[in-house]
C-alpha cells in the first residue's frame, strides 16, 4: 500500500523530481520486500569502482578531447550553436541538447541547428564507421569500444556495429 500512495504521489505532480528520487531510494533501502537481496550496503564501493573504472576513464577521455568549442569558434558558429552541438556530440545526442535548450533560452533556429548537425553526424557515422573498422581489421572489442567512445548515442553505436557485421 506504502508503494502505491507513493507511485500516485509522484505520478499526481506535487512531488518534485528529487523528492521523488529520494523516496525511492528509501523505499528501496528500508521497505522494499527484496532487501535482503538488494540491500544497497551489500555493494562495496571498491567492486563498483572496479566495474565502472574502465568506462569512466574512457569517457572522461572523450569528454576531454572534446574540441566542440574550438571548432565552434574556427568556424565562426553562433556560441550557442556550438555549445549545444557540442553537447549533443559529446553525449545523448539530442536527448542531451533539448535537456540544455529548455533551461537556456535557446531560440528555435538555434534548436534546428543544433539538433540538424548532431543528426547528420549520427548518420555520417553509420556508414563511414563500419567501412573504417574493416579497413583497419578492428576485432569485435576494438571496434566496440571506437564506436562507443566516437558516436555521441547508443543506438548509433548499434546500427553502426550491426552495420559492420559485429552487432548483436
Amino acid at each position: 500500500m506504502l508503494f502505491v500512495r507513493g507511485v500516485t504521489s509522484v505520478i499526481s505532480g506535487f512531488v518534485s523530481p528529487a523528492l521523488a528520487l529520494a523516496l525511492g531510494i528509501s523505499f528501496g533501502m528500508l521497505v522494499h520486500p527484496f532487501q535482503k537481496v538488494n540491500h544497497v550496503w551489500e555493494v562495496a564501493a571498491g567492486e563498483v569502482l572496479r566495474a565502472g573504472r574502465s568506462g569512466f576513464v574512457y569517457t572522461a577521455l572523450a569528454i576531454a578531447m572534446s574540441l566542440g568549442f574550438v571548432l565552434g569558434k574556427v568556424l565562426k558558429v553562433q556560441s550557442k550553436v556550438a555549445f549545444l552541438t557540442t553537447v549533443g556530440t559529446t553525449i545523448c545526442a539530442g536527448s542531451a541538447i533539448a535537456a540544455v535548450a529548455a533551461v537556456d533560452d535557446t531560440s528555435t533556429d538555434e534548436l534546428a541547428m543544433s539538433l540538424g548537425t548532431v543528426f547528420t553526424l549520427k548518420a555520417v557515422a553509420l556508414l563511414v564507421f563500419p567501412a573504417i573498422g574493416l579497413a583497419l581489421h578492428l576485432t569485435q572489442t576494438q571496434f566496440g569500444l571506437w564506436a562507443a567512445l566516437a558516436i555521441h548515442d547508443t543506438s548509433s553505436v548499434v546500427g553502426a556495429a550491426a552495420n559492420s557485421g559485429r552487432g548483436p
